[in-house]
C-alpha cells in the first residue's frame, strides 16, 4: 500500500478533506480498530472477522440502507463498490453517492477490484479515504485498512495511475443531469430528434450537451485508454454511468 498526503488533519498533497472531528469516535482498543463491512456477498461478511482478526468486525450489512439504518459507531467502513448490478434495481445506494453519504459520519475504505479510474477517482472526491483491492494479499490489505481507519489516504501500489490521476482531481468531469441524459441516449443509439423530442430540446441544444461532455472528457482519454474519437457508449462505461452500472443516476 502506498499512503497518500500526510494524515487527515488538513488538505494533503492530493487534496484529500480534513476529519479531524472522527479522531475521538476511535475503538477502545486503539490496535484493533472497529470495521464495518457493507458488501452483497454472504461470503464476504461471514468470514471478514476471520480473515483479518486484527480488526474488531462489529457490523456486516448487504447494503448501504442497512447500515445506515443502525448507524454504528465505527472507525472505518469497508465498502464494496458493486452492490447490485441488476438495471432493474433502480434506487440502490451505490458507488460515489453511497460513498458521499457514509463519509458524513465515519471514514470509508473501497473493498473492490474496480479498476476504471475515472470511476475510482470520483469515489475519492465522494469522500472515499482508501481504496483495498479484494484480489490483493490479506497482509497487505491488513495494511491498507489499518492505515485508513487512521486518517491516512491509501491506494494500492499496482494503482499508481489512481494517484496521479487524483493529483489533477480539479480536471474531473463533472456532468450535469442533462449532460448524462444525452450520453445515455446516445450511447443507446437514440437518434437526435428523438432525444430532443423526448428532452424537450431541440436537437442543436441535445448535440451541444454531448460537445460539452467531450470537452469535460478531453483531459482524461489517454488516462483512460480512449482515443478523441471515442464513442458515448465507450465514455459512459468508463464513468460508470451506464444502466444498472455504479453510478447509474436513473434519470427518466
Amino acid at each position: 500500500m502506498t499512503a497518500i498526503g500526510q494524515g487527515r488533519e488538513g488538505p494533503g498533497a492530493n487534496g484529500f478533506e480534513s476529519s479531524g472531528e472522527r479522531d475521538s469516535e476511535t475503538s477502545d482498543d486503539p490496535g484493533r480498530p472497529r470495521i464495518v463491512v457493507i458488501d452483497d456477498e454472504t461470503q464476504t461478511r461471514g468470514t471478514f472477522a476471520l480473515a483479518y482478526p486484527q480488526l474488531d468486525v462489529v457490523g456486516a450489512y448487504p447494503s448501504v440502507e442497512d447500515e445506515m439504518a443502525d448507524s454504528p459507531r465505527t472507525d472505518l467502513i469497508v465498502l464494496d463498490l458493486m452492490l447490485d448490478t441488476g438495471v432493474a434495481a433502480s434506487g440502490v445506494l451505490q458507488g460515489p453517492e453511497a460513498v458521499h453519504r457514509l463519509s458524513q459520519r465515519s471514514r470509508v475504505c473501497l473493498y473492490t477490484d474496480e479498476r476504471r479510474l475515472l470511476v475510482l477517482a470520483r469515489c475519492f472526491v465522494a469522500g472515499a479515504i482508501g481504496l483495498v483491492r479484494k484480489s490483493d494479499p490479506l497482509d497487505e490489505n491488513l495494511r491498507g485498512f489499518l492505515q485508513a481507519a487512521t486518517g491516512r489516504p491509501v491506494v494500492p501500489r499496482s494503482m499508481v495511475g489512481l494517484a496521479e490521476l487524483l493529483a489533477r482531481r480539479d480536471r474531473l468531469p463533472d456532468l450535469t443531469d442533462r449532460q448524462i441524459q444525452v450520453l445515455n441516449a446516445r450511447a443507446r443509439g437514440e437518434s437526435w430528434q428523438s432525444v430532443a423530442r423526448r428532452l424537450h430540446i431541440s436537437p442543436k441544444t441535445a448535440y451541444d450537451h454531448l460537445e460539452a461532455v467531450m470537452g469535460k472528457m478531453v483531459w482524461h482519454l489517454h488516462d483512460v485508454g480512449l482515443d478523441y474519437d471515442a464513442s458515448p457508449a465507450d465514455i459512459e462505461r468508463v464513468l460508470g454511468l451506464a444502466p444498472g452500472d455504479l453510478d447509474d443516476r436513473h434519470l427518466e
